[in-house]
């Protein structure tokens, strides 16, 4: 008999900085500034026992819009990649080259974390929940759609290795959520980026 909590995991995907979707790449430390609707999180209140609520550190959840009263958690590991010297330029600006090292998994930016290295803090992240969780828990976790295509990808990738090809599959919409369950390294795909 297997002693491993079963989980929900809620998550919830913020809007998306107006120059990221111009093409230029995120800017370190940027905060975005998010107003979960209420009929949402009326929603949520109903529908799943949540116990507790994760929200990444570079996203603002507006406080007097909030309606659950559960405490939030802010999580720095929740946050966006770090790009480094790449962070504010667009991506149509860099060479070649650069946009070839860009797609590389294993490629770091100076003063930045390369892809893998970001999948493997969100995935250790996730882990870090079970060594918390009691059996039936749900956990509501805010982030940007980036940060949410990359946990739903080391949610249904068997090893990090392979969260890589997942994620050229996958796509998560600006407000929208995702609902996985299951145990540590077994998952099932409830919903996938559903809109608001």
């Amino acid at each position: 008999m297997c002693t491993q909590p079963v989980v929900r995991v809620v998550l919830v995907g913020s809007l998306m900085p107006d120059d990221v979707r111009r093409g230029y790449i995120s800017p370190k430390d940027k905060v975005i500034n998010f107003q979960f609707s209420k009929i949402i999180q009326e929603k949520f209140l109903r529908e799943y026992n949540i116990s507790r609520i994760f929200c990444a550190s570079d996203i603002f959840v507006e406080p007097e819009y909030f309606l659950l009263e559960k405490k939030i958690v802010l999580e720095s590991k929740l946050r966006n990649r770090d790009y480094g010297n790449l962070a504010g330029r667009n991506l149509k600006s860099l060479s070649a080259e650069e946009q070839g090292q860009f797609m590389n998994p294993e490629y770091a930016p100076v003063d930045g974390e390369s892809m893998y290295a970001f999948h493997a803090r969100l995935k250790g992240c996730l882990d870090n929940l079970f060594d918390k969780a009691k059996n039936q828990e749900t956990f509501l976790i805010i982030a940007s759609p980036v940060v949410i295509r990359a946990l739903s990808a080391c949610i249904i990738a068997d090893d990090i290795k392979n969260s890589f090809c997942i994620l050229n599959k996958l796509d998560v919409h600006p407000e929208s959520w995702s609902i996985f369950s299951g145990r540590i390294g077994n998952w099932r795909i409830l919903t996938l980026s559903a809109p608001f």
